[in-house]
């Protein structure tokens, strides 16, 4: 298959059984939800802090480099295993003896064990890394995408039978150990990667180098993005952290998954193509202006119904999260867009661009998250809202300089969605309030379907060379 083929294919592959992963994985976890408290959320929000910041280090930005580099001997992959081993290992024992100074910090003793055993992951990690990164620079989404099928459903199920038999937030540990073992199972069956691993380093310097940029940004990027949970949990405590990370956590579900579909396609795909910047060009727009006709009315939607989703979902415990979803919601289109610079930037070996991107990130956010921290869960969500866009603008006008554009050549592609994903928004709102003596059962999918039909209108009317675009995509795959 040419790039193109292998891109959507690659796309439907990864997008179809992530679609139904999801649709079996989220019924679950809607049921681990009602049955867990927002104390068991924020006690694995605040475990999870220390985990996905380590996650960032684990590999080294040797899976990236493996992806970017055109030619990668045998004797270099076994380079890279014996140096996977070494660091993930130091990141085990480093959780064990680092889990008290956590608990510490949180003031909250039932860390100590959450972390010591969540850190076993990295044990599976060094094992991961190589078949994976293969598969994506290979581009074999297909044999990929049904590993991650299976463990996502094996992880959520795991999760469900803990909770039902009364573990509470050793659920959530035990069914994501669950989903990252029957991943590092499933990726060597369909990759088999296990060779004797070398110590010795010689002639890395290069891959190091590169892996050296991806993982300070992405130790800066988590930084930056757990900043929010960080935060909250040590200011606001355990019991306000349940509430906002679980509006996070329904606010960034189409963030995680449709944007890891495409980033997972994007870079293999940019890296193919890294000597051709007019191809490179076209197609970060042409991701991006697909990234907001579908992300804009999606997430829109989402802050539109959010009080009726959450009571009727998640029960009337839930109700402080309301609020933090609907602000939240408003903000995560663009930092889907925000999530495209990267692997655009890295397929074309400019590590160092989005290195200087994710500095400013982390210069801002944080700060204005701590001001909003003063007015409680809602002020962290505002300060989101409202700083995240200005921090987008100065980041894609500098990284589009690498592309050879204007900013309001890229600017263009996202504004008819955004219009008229603000049209459906307030048709929603004037539905919701004629229809409040309305039972939230029925009120709840007219609205949807309301929301739906006022956009894919607008579309046709203000955007109709973006629906033929979408939709030959659906169409064509040869």
């Amino acid at each position: 298959m040419n790039l193109r083929q292998k891109v959507l294919s690659g796309l439907y592959w990864s997008a179809g059984l992530r679609f139904l992963g999801q649709l079996m994985t989220w019924i679950i976890t809607i049921v681990v939800m009602r049955l867990l408290s927002p104390q068991d959320y924020g006690l694995m929000g605040m475990a999870g802090i220390f985990i996905v910041f380590l996650g960032m280090v684990n590999e080294l930005g040797l899976g990236a480099a493996l992806i970017q580099k055109r030619e990668v001997s045998d004797n270099m992959i076994r380079q890279m295993f014996g140096l996977l081993i070494l660091v993930n290992f130091c990141l085990f024992l480093l959780c064990i003896l680092a889990a008290p100074l956590v608990a510490s910090f949180f003031e909250e003793e039932k860390l100590v064990p959450l972390i010591r055993l969540i850190s076993v992951q990295y044990i599976f990690a060094s094992f991961t890394i190589i078949p994976q990164s293969i598969l994506d620079r290979d581009m074999r989404f297909k044999e990929k995408s049904i590993v991650e099928l299976i463990s996502a459903i094996a992880g959520s199920l795991a999760t469900l039978l803990c909770a039902l038999n009364g573990f509470g937030v050793w659920s959530l540990v035990w069914g994501s150990l669950a989903l990252i073992f029957y991943r590092t199972i499933g990726f060597n069956v369909i990759q088999p990667s296990l060779r004797l691993p070398k110590f010795s380093f010689k002639g890395m310097r290069n891959i190091i180098s590169f892996g050296g940029y991806v993982t300070i940004t992405r130790i800066l990027w988590t930084l930056y993005s757990q900043a929010d949970v960080i935060i909250v949990g040590k200011l606001l405590g355990k019991h306000l952290l349940g509430f906002y990370s679980v509006a996070l956590t329904l606010a960034s579900l189409p963030m995680q998954k449709v944007s890891g579909i495409l980033n997972q396609v994007a870079f293999p795909a940019f890296s193919t193509v890294q000597t051709d910047i007019s191809q490179v060009t076209s197609h970060f727009l042409k991701t991006l202006r697909m990234m907001s006709l579908i992300a804009f009315p999606v997430l829109w939607g989402i802050s539109s119904i959010a009080p009726d989703l959450v009571r009727l979902m998640l029960g009337e415990k839930w109700s402080l999260a309301i609020v933090p979803l609907q602000v939240l919601s408003l903000v995560i289109p663009v930092r889907m867009m925000s999530n495209l610079m990267s692997p655009a930037l890295l397929g074309l070996g400019h590590a160092d661009v989005n290195f200087s991107n994710v500095i400013r990130l982390i210069s801002i956010l944080p700060v204005s998250l701590l001001i909003g921290s003063h007015w409680g869960i809602i002020g962290v969500s505002i300060a989101w809202t409202t700083i995240f866009p200005v921090v987008f603008l100065l980041n894609l006008s500098r990284m589009i300089k690498t592309l050879g554009i204007a900013l309001r050549e890229a600017l263009a592609v996202m504004i008819k969605p955004v219009f008229s994903a603000i049209v459906m928004y307030v048709s929603v709102i004037v539905i919701k309030i004629s229809m409040l003596s309305v039972d939230p059962i029925i009120r709840l999918p007219v609205c949807v379907f309301a929301g739906a039909v006022v956009y894919v209108g607008m579309i046709l009317i203000v955007n109709r060379e973006g629906y033929h675009e979408a939709m030959n995509l659906i169409r064509v795959r040869s």
